[in-house]
């Protein structure tokens, strides 16, 4: 399963989703003063935002 060679469309959506998921925990971080401890409060945190402002953050980071 792991050896088995990836797709560079594959590999790039998962590059991506990497790096939006490392943009979240630091938007959480700036807007909590603190790193995450549990999923529970990165699930919370980002349900409660709008989707669209939450996207918009995450590619303004993104293309910091």
């Amino acid at each position: 399963m792991f050896d088995e060679p990836v797709g560079s469309g594959e590999s790039d959506a998962k590059t991506l989703r990497l790096k939006q998921a490392h943009a979240m925990l630091n938007l959480f971080k700036t807007d909590f003063g603190r790193a995450a401890v549990t999923l529970e409060e990165i699930k919370d945190w980002a349900y409660a935002q709008e989707d669209e402002q939450l996207r918009s953050r995450v590619d303004r980071f993104l293309s910091n």
